[in-house]
């Protein structure tokens, strides 16, 4: 379901003034800061009803979760005080009107009139006294809904494990050394799922260490741990950002090369977008893809929002150049991190392009 923005009370149209492609950004607000979630998990529900945002009141660091209701007709917003998150852990449930979350060392699960749930919780014994980080990066639940894929950072040390959603255990399958995060369920493989190797910081030394190779497949049966980027990655040239398109290929993008969709099975290998990105996405029929280039040096880059066309190769600017963020990038992860709605109808990014943090949808009908 898609609806008209240009009558929604909560949204106001902006025109990108060199490419004259229109976007409604969400001026009514519940807090100071306002952002779309991460590009792997739609801020939009499959149903296109509700958008589920970030939340936070500088200069506190800590982000909450809202909602809007995307009916012109039936226009609401909610704000959850209760409900602050862990990294970038939020993912919008399947029914639309709840989200799931991590806080602390346990999954939430929380309806639109705020009422939580606790789903599963990394136990006692294995905390131990340690302190936990992390308790999954941003959550995905296998294809057959059984688990919660976890990959969390406690002590000095990392872990992937499965929350198991029945009965609420978890059950640890890896533990590392070396940072891995980024963990997804295939969305249609319920056994497989991706795992990205990253950079750290030593907590003693504070020494960089830096990856090898960067995206892995493991299983729930902890028999496959292989890399699908064998190649080193040289500093400047790193693999980075993955996500599953809807018909399960792996999909991810090199800083300096573009973007690329592999069939894990088969290993087949196509470089579909071939300039620098930093955060891609695409749409659910793999014609369409959006990009941000680069909140790294967004001061140089302008950091635009770019849209392409596989097909005819035309590439278009949601948003041609944005000011930097007036706030800390560290604090609050300001990235545009542009990404498709679950119907592909729009393009949901976070943007400075009215002089603060807000959230801009993009509908797609008149990119094509």
């Amino acid at each position: 379901m898609s609806y008209d923005l240009s009558q929604h009370p909560y949204f106001s149209a902006w025109t990108d003034p060199h490419s004259g492609v229109q976007s409604y950004v969400l001026t009514e607000r519940v807090a100071p800061i306002q952002q779309s979630f991460y590009f792997t998990n739609p801020s939009v529900s499959a149903d296109g009803k509700w958008l589920w945002i970030y939340a936070a009141f500088p200069p506190s660091p800590y982000k909450f979760l809202a909602c809007f209701g995307l009916d012109p007709a039936r226009p609401e917003k909610h704000l959850y005080l209760h409900a602050g998150f862990n990294t970038a852990s939020p993912m919008v449930a399947p029914e639309g009107d709840a989200v799931y979350f991590t806080m602390g060392a346990s999954v939430y699960h929380m309806r639109l009139d705020g009422t939580l749930a606790r789903v599963c919780t990394l136990s006692d014994e294995y905390i131990d006294h340690r302190r936990l980080y992390r308790l999954a990066t941003h959550l995905t639940l296998s294809a057959d809904r059984r688990h919660f894929l976890l990959d969390g950072e406690i002590g000095n040390h990392w872990f992937v494990g499965l929350g198991d959603v029945q009965t609420g255990a978890v059950s640890i399958l890896k533990e590392f050394a070396h940072h891995f995060n980024h963990a997804q369920f295939s969305p249609t493989d319920p056994e497989l799922f991706c795992l990205s190797q990253d950079w750290f910081y030593d907590k003693v030394s504070g020494r960089r260490f830096m990856f090898d190779h960067r995206t892995w497949l493991m299983n729930r049966s902890n028999t496959i741990f292989r890399s699908i980027t064998p190649d080193y990655q040289a500093p400047g040239h790193e693999d980075c950002h993955e996500w599953w398109s809807q018909d399960g290929l792996l999909c991810y993008q090199n800083y300096a090369a573009g973007a690329y969709e592999v069939n894990v099975y088969t290993g087949e290998r196509v470089h579909v977008w071939q300039r620098p990105v930093c955060h891609a996405h695409c749409s659910p029929d793999r014609r369409y893809w959006t990009a941000d280039q680069t909140p790294y040096r967004w001061a140089e880059t302008g950091c635009p929002v770019l849209y392409f066309d596989r097909v005819t190769g035309r590439e278009q600017h949601i948003i041609s150049s944005q000011l930097p963020p007036i706030y800390p990038r560290g604090d609050y992860h300001t990235d545009p991190h542009p990404h498709f709605s679950p119907q592909g109808h729009l393009v949901i990014c976070t943007t400075t392009v009215l002089g603060g943090l807000d959230v801009m949808l993009t509908p797609t009908a008149p990119l094509a």
